[in-house]
């Protein structure tokens, strides 16, 4: 069995961990569905054997290894958690009963990485010591140890101290340093599996004998204080196989725990590795139980091309929340987990960073979609200095129309003019009743006459020979906004208008408003998630403002990300999917009036039609992948400069199958589009 393995792993240096590229997308691949690999092994080989041929003979990797494309598609058939929906820990408890131990794995099974791959542990622990190459000289340093061990000692199972021996031939003394390192980062990032602890905690209060079996380099020592700081009360017994030259994957590590307790007693065993935790327990006379990996089972459906580091802490994060079995969530609250949290996460500290970077006094956060952002902007800078304030498309185009007179008419009347709305309407959303008579004395027709693309050009030419005494139905609604932000602006020299996106024409529309109509002395910056794109009608309406960067982006934009850019399509509703993730519950601001005492009233219009309990499931679960990823790593201060490119990306695999997975998400949703 040894020789075998010798071979194997001779020919898997040669064909997988000589070039790097190849073997991060061999094992994406094989990872991202172990089971038809373990099925189709043939396929995964001839895809090796083509990576090897194109990059020694062709000097390049094939097309759909070396693309940048995201290709994985999103789970379709319901929400991913029901994937991997198995028994309650109480029901698995029972199913146990009738044994005398129950032996668990540790590592993704009891405890939890909350990264992709165990080895990306390592670029963490290089981070730390701020070593260049760190992760690979981990990786064959582990590789080197164990076949010395099998030569001298025909066992594979090594320390974690004769591993870092071998990486002291790199780094000379500061391998210790190393060694210190990684222990301290394992003890950072392991956490408690919700469904193992329950279990765990079920079977102890049954009276159970309760060990731990494990193949790991890691001695007791340190297994034990990770299982404390997770909150799991010490077993009986912790058998390590790097202690007693034994592994569970032949068997022998098993018949030791059997000869330790009683060979006359029953024993049953869980754990996530097939091989070893399922077929070589029950060859030793275990009744094993199965519980399939969180990161096989999720990484299918994870994006491959986010930069690795915030890539394998977003995948770790998603993967064991929604894969460990304990609970199912509804299509609507993972896709806030999914494609939300990191998105929301990522603009919230671009936000900060840009605001210390620039010498912001105040943050402000545009209804409504601002409303999510400011809670978890809260969450996360609780000192921060930022609001919530209350604006609007439709009251910034009529606050502005003096300068914007072309865009009032386009969004007012243009947008409009689809049939649906009759003239009387449209001059009541546009608050110009005192010009209704006139206004029908210019166009000689009906105001109960619809809005169409015949008729709109004739109200756009009667509403510019009134345009004074149009300007001058706002002038209330100017004095109301200027008393109102003058309050919000108080202090403040600078100032960010955080938004969605998508034109910034309510960031650019408040900073023409602020700095010259209202004569505030403060400068507004305007941040986006995104801007118009390639698809969207008036895509260079904003171009000077990114370019003197009056409004910046985090996602995408002409110049960032050109990618995503390219192909989010606002045809295809691509923005109100987008805008569903931060969307408010309450309604859009009308304008602003003052009461008769002189104080801003805020007016609002008629609440939009959406799913309250829908709204409260996506945002629910945006907020709760912020709270797990806060979490996982608090330690780790560069986890939270998040690229824009990784934060789209959850969404941009979601338009893979974007029919399928929206129509799931959002079944019975009416998108309303016009400005009324």
């Amino acid at each position: 069995m040894g020789a075998l393995k010798k071979i194997k792993d001779f020919f898997y240096n040669i064909l997988v961990r000589r070039v790097p590229e190849i073997q991060r997308y061999y094992e994406s691949y094989v990872d991202a569905d172990k089971e038809r690999h373990r099925k189709k092994r043939g396929q995964s080989w001839a895809l090796l054997l083509k990576c090897n041929f194109h990059y020694y003979f062709r000097r390049r990797l094939p097309e759909t290894a070396a693309s940048r494309t995201e290709t994985k598609r999103p789970h379709t058939g319901g929400s991913e958690s029901s994937l991997s929906l198995r028994e309650t820990p109480e029901q698995l408890a029972e199913k146990l009963r009738d044994y005398d131990v129950i032996s668990f794995d540790l590592f993704d099974t009891l405890v939890y990485r909350p990264v992709a791959r165990p080895a990306d542990l390592f670029y963490f622990v290089g981070a730390r010591l701020e070593y260049m190459g760190f992760h690979q000289l981990r990786v064959q340093a582990e590789r080197r140890a164990r076949n010395r061990k099998y030569r001298e000692q025909g066992t594979w199972e090594v320390t974690l101290q004769e591993i870092y021996q071998c990486l002291q031939d790199d780094m000379g003394a500061e391998a210790w340093t190393a060694m210190e390192a990684e222990l301290q980062t394992e003890l950072l990032l392991c956490f408690a599996n919700p469904y193992m602890k329950r279990l765990y905690t079920r079977l102890r209060e049954q009276g159970k004998t309760v060990i731990i079996i494990s193949d790991m380099y890691l001695p007791a020592k340190v297994l034990r204080n990770i299982l404390h700081n997770c909150g799991f009360v010490e077993p009986e017994q912790l058998l390590v196989s790097c202690e007693w030259g034994k592994s569970k994957h032949e068997g022998t590590l098993f018949q030791l725990a059997k000869e330790r307790l009683g060979t006359e007693k029953s024993f049953a065993h869980v754990g996530d590795n097939f091989g070893a935790d399922v077929d070589a327990a029950r060859k030793n006379g275990f009744f094993a139980v199965y519980y399939p990996n969180a990161q096989e089972k999720g990484l299918r459906f994870r994006p491959d091309t986010m930069s690795r580091m915030v890539g394998s802490a977003y995948t770790g994060t998603v993967n064991t929340w929604l894969h460990n079995g304990a609970s199912v969530y509804s299509p609507q609250y993972e896709y806030g987990y999914i494609v939300g949290g990191l998105l929301v996460l990522g603009y919230c500290t671009f936000i900060h960073r840009y605001a210390a970077a620039h010498q912001i006094d105040k943050i402000l956060f545009l209804a409504r979609d601002g409303k999510l952002l400011h809670e978890v902007y809260r969450r996360l800078y609780p000192e921060a200095r930022c609001e919530y304030v209350y604006w609007s498309r439709l009251a910034s185009v009529k606050l502005a129309a003096e300068r914007y007179k072309r865009t009032y008419f386009t969004r007012f009347v243009e947008h409009n003019s689809h049939g649906r709305m009759t003239l009387h309407e449209l001059v009541a959303g546009m608050e110009l009743e005192a010009l209704e008579e006139r206004l029908q004395q210019q166009l000689s027709s009906s105001m109960s006459e619809r809005l169409t693309p015949q008729n709109a050009g004739q109200v756009v030419q009667a509403l510019e020979k009134l345009w004074p005494e149009v300007l001058a139905c706002y002038e209330q609604q100017q004095q109301a906004a200027r008393q109102y932000w003058q309050g919000v602006l108080q202090g403040c020299r600078r100032a960010c208008a955080v938004d969605i996106g998508w034109a910034g024409s309510g960031a650019v529309f408040l900073r023409y408003l602020v700095q010259h109509k209202w004569q505030i002395p403060c400068e507004i910056i305007g941040l986006l998630a995104g801007t118009d794109t390639f698809y969207t009608a008036e895509a260079d309406e904003s171009v000077s403002f990114l370019q003197t960067e009056k409004l910046v982006p985090y996602l995408y934009s002409e110049g960032l990300n050109r990618e995503f850019w390219s192909t989010h399509n606002p045809g295809k509703r691509h923005n109100v999917y987008l805008e569903m993730l931060l969307t408010s519950r309450e309604p859009s601001l009308k304008g602003f009036a003052l009461d008769p005492d002189g104080s801003v009233r805020l007016d609002f219009c008629a609440p939009d039609p959406v799913d309250g309990q829908m709204v409260a499931e996506i945002q629910q679960g945006v907020l709760d992948f912020v709270e797990n990823y806060c979490r996982h790593f608090a330690a780790y201060p560069e986890l939270f400069t998040i690229p824009g490119h990784d934060a789209y990306l959850p969404f941009r695999l979601a338009l893979n199958s974007e029919k399928d997975y929206f129509k799931l998400v959002f079944p019975d949703l009416d998108f309303k589009e016009n400005i009324l």
